[in-house]
């Protein structure tokens, strides 16, 4: 399946320009993480489970269609993943969110795995993956086949920026898995990030670069 990448959408290109600018400080760099990853999500929940309703306005009935939020199940990778987990939770608040901490070996680029707080079943859940960077494509690899052994409905994957040869990794062992970019970049340098890219989304996040 082919990504759904955003970034011709004028208000996610302009958000982009702030998120790589190297100016923008920590404070402006998380709220328009934030402001992106709304976008964003809102555009993957068009594949949340929902329902049809009635609600009661002040003035009349009036036929409605919601999402199932509790059918819906939230995965920041730690740790640069929980600047999306307030987007999330705006969006739904009643949905459940399970971290799940994976760090990228800065020598062999291979995912190290040190934490989760998963469920030991998501069946008929729809579970959201929440990574601002999409490079090699290995922790969000990792993180989806962890998921999947849980029998989840569905895995979708979000992030701010990727990289081609990221996106090819994950569509290759997921096929069927939708994946939602801000921005597709042009390709991984030497040390496996991601060109033009806006550097260390955690450590710009956390103020600790």
């Amino acid at each position: 399946m082919m990504p759904t990448v955003l970034q011709e959408e004028l208000a996610v290109s302009h958000l982009l320009s702030v998120l790589r600018d190297k100016r923008t400080s920590a404070a402006e760099f998380v709220a328009r993480t934030e402001t992106l990853a709304t976008l964003l999500i809102a555009r993957a929940l068009d594949l949340a489970p929902s329902e049809e309703a009635v609600v009661d306005t002040p003035l009349e009935p009036a036929h409605i269609r919601r999402i199932i939020e509790r059918d819906v199940v939230g995965v920041p990778i730690l740790r640069a993943g929980m600047g999306m987990e307030r987007a999330f939770l705006r969006l739904i608040p009643s949905a459940p969110v399970h971290h799940i901490g994976v760090r990228r070996d800065e020598a062999t680029f291979e995912p190290n795995y040190y934490y989760d707080s998963l469920p030991e079943d998501l069946s008929g859940k729809t579970a959201i993956i929440l990574d601002p960077m999409l490079a090699t494509g290995g922790s969000a690899i990792f993180t989806a086949k962890r998921l999947s052994a849980l029998n989840p409905d569905r895995i979708v994957f979000c992030g701010i920026i990727g990289a081609p040869e990221g996106v090819r990794r994950l569509t290759s062992e997921f096929p069927d898995m939708a994946v939602f970019l801000g921005a597709l970049d042009e390709r991984l340098d030497e040390n496996a990030y991601i060109r033009p890219g806006l550097g260390d989304a955690g450590d710009r996040h956390y103020g600790t670069t």
